[in-house]
């Protein structure tokens, strides 16, 4: 039955229909239930934010969008600095390339490049905080020493650019690092430090019943393919059996708490067969449907 599944369990078994790109698919493509996809996401992610081994490794979705702008915004901050460290590397070359060589610029070059890059390239191997704090450094470096800029701005980039307009970019992308690691270290402390209540598990619980046991009764009046309908629902059928024998072979009083402090009744709806519930791919969800509600 529905309400003897565990938190483990729902969130094991909507995880396919929100995180597998093959089976999302499936589910948007059946008309009957396609629209409750946006209700299925916010069930999944109130069961994960109180799932008890959550904090083991699983990230919220909220701190997920953070993680993966991150790595963006580190991809171009990394392109960037490669950018600025060649730019002045070729136009060194360029001097000492003229007949005769200028080498007085192209020693102005190797100083400015010592001066923005001391560690080389190897900041963009660092952690983005080091990253962000070295853009820090160097917008410093700039307002300190005009001629850095100067001599920056008189060196062609890509277009009408100058390398001065590639640094801005790249120090760009060092305050947005800063800015999502300080949201990141924000919402990390907020979910470590909030440890799910009673009443929320409860609430988490009783939205995933109401929505899951929608998807099931919609997906009986569906028409389509038998197949695709068994991929959706198999999992949830065959797991909420599974869970119905264990709490028959448990103690009830000690069984249904839970459940029943979670408003959700503890005994069979009324009408249903006897017998072993769960038995029956059709039989099954009917029973399931009857359990979860369906507003």
């Amino acid at each position: 039955m529905l309400k003897h599944l565990n938190i483990d369990e729902m969130v094991a078994l909507l995880s396919p229909w929100v995180e597998d790109p093959e089976q999302r698919r499936l589910f948007l493509a059946i008309p009957e239930i396609a629209a409750l996809h946006p209700r299925v996401v916010e069930a999944h992610e109130a069961v994960l934010a109180v799932q008890p081994s959550s904090g083991g490794g699983r990230m919220s979705s909220k701190l997920r969008a953070i993680v993966d702008e991150t790595s963006e915004v580190d991809r171009r901050h990394d392109h960037l600095a490669r950018a600025v460290s060649y730019g002045i590397d070729a136009h060194r070359e360029l001097c000492l390339a003229e007949a005769p060589s200028d080498a007085s610029r192209a020693a102005q070059c190797d100083a400015v490049q010592k001066q923005l890059f001391p560690g080389g390239l190897s900041i963009v191997n660092a952690s983005t905080l080091a990253e962000a704090g070295n853009t820090t450094r160097i917008a410093r470096l700039l307002e300190d020493e005009p001629g850095i800029a100067g001599f920056l701005r008189s060196v062609p980039a890509h277009g009408k650019a100058s390398l001065l307009d590639v640094v801005k970019r790249w120090l760009a992308k060092g305050r947005e690092l800063q800015t999502l690691e300080r949201a990141r270290a924000e919402i990390e402390a907020t979910e470590t430090t909030a440890p799910a209540s009673k009443t929320t598990i409860q609430a988490a619980r009783s939205q995933w019943f109401k929505i899951v046991a929608l998807v099931l009764s919609n997906l009986e009046l569906s028409r389509a393919p038998a197949r695709d309908i068994e991929i959706i629902r198999g999992p949830v059928l065959r797991a909420s059996s599974r869970a119905g024998k264990r709490y028959a072979n448990s103690k009830p009083a000690q069984a249904s708490q839970e459940e029943d402090d979670a408003g959700i009744p503890a005994t069979e709806p009324s009408g249903a067969p006897p017998g072993e519930p769960g038995e029956g791919v059709r039989g099954d969800a009917s029973a399931l449907v009857s359990l979860g509600g369906t507003r």
